[in-house]
């Protein structure tokens, strides 16, 4: 299909800004357009960025406000710089624990989605109580279990674990059984055995939903493991941040809070590369 003119609306323009992209020989009349304007955005966009931190800085020396109350942006970079060695290490115990939970809390989920869409009665008697779970905040859950587990690394890993499994289990159930009658049916006529049917039509069918909750998973998995760290811990980012606090250390607070965005920046961006590798033959692949 050939598109003469280009007209391009802002929600066309937002998904362009995020990465997706269409084929100049689909639309060629949009290819050039469409580009150029995805460049203006993205610096309007910085120039918005470094318009605010500009502004930050100028009403804070103005103000005269002191730094334990706001720092200025400068003094938060020149505190990164000096202590990138402190914010490394307290990083990378939040990414192990972070991540620990990812891969157990993702591992768990999908199993039981596979479980819930074989014995349906598994279903009904236990997600409820999965939902119930879901809905205490993370905070209510993290004292319980930092009592029972202790301030060491497993109850970070388990507050994370928590924070990963709803959001995973979710999706995949709903995409493992979404799979049309037609398909089914096309696999029944050549006597597919069950296991034949998740391996070769419903597994392949849900990957882009499992890679959706997964971008969603880290970034709780983070937040998880941050609150855990919070209520109890030595090493961490969210041990650093509660320390600040109680020092006045406010350069800190703002240094670990950028800390922990850029590590659930990072991962996001892995796990998007590992999904174009992984499904590039997927037709929502071929759509962007």
């Amino acid at each position: 299909m050939q598109i003469a003119e280009c007209e391009l609306s802002n929600l066309e323009l937002q998904i362009f800004s995020f990465g997706f992209e269409i084929p100049q020989s689909e639309f060629p009349a949009c290819g050039r357009q469409a580009s150029s304007e995805i460049k203006e955005m993205n610096r309007y966009s910085v120039g918005s960025i470094l318009g605010i931190l500009f502004l930050w800085e100028l009403l804070v020396r103005w103000l005269e406000i002191p730094k334990f109350l706001l720092p200025t942006p400068t003094t938060i970079i020149s505190y990164i710089i000096a202590k990138i060695e402190l914010l490394a290490s307290h990083t990378l115990m939040t990414f192990l624990e972070a991540g620990a939970g990812f891969v157990i809390g993702s591992l768990s989920a999908i199993i039981t989605a596979i479980l819930f869409l074989w014995y349906r009665p598994l279903k009904e008697m236990f997600y409820p109580y999965a939902v119930i779970l879901n809905s205490t905040p993370i905070v209510a859950i993290a004292a319980p279990i930092v009592i029972i587990f202790g301030s060491g690394m497993g109850s970070k890993v388990v507050t994370a674990v928590i924070c990963v499994f709803f959001p995973v289990l979710g999706p995949t159930f709903k995409a493992l059984a979404s799979v049309g009658a037609t398909e089914m049916k096309w696999m029944d006529s050549y006597h597919s055995s069950r296991w034949q049917k998740f391996w070769y039509l419903q597994f392949p069918f849900a990957l882009p939903q499992v890679f959706a909750s997964f971008k969603v998973a880290w970034t709780l998995a983070v937040i998880g493991a941050v609150v855990g760290e919070v209520f109890g811990a030595y090493r961490g980012l969210g041990f650093l941040i509660v320390d600040a606090i109680y020092i006045m250390d406010t350069p800190r607070v703002f240094a670990s809070i950028i800390a922990c965005s850029l590590l659930g920046l990072s991962f996001i961006g892995m796990i998007t590369l590992i999904e174009k590798k992984t499904i590039a033959w997927h037709i929502s692949e071929e759509r962007r």
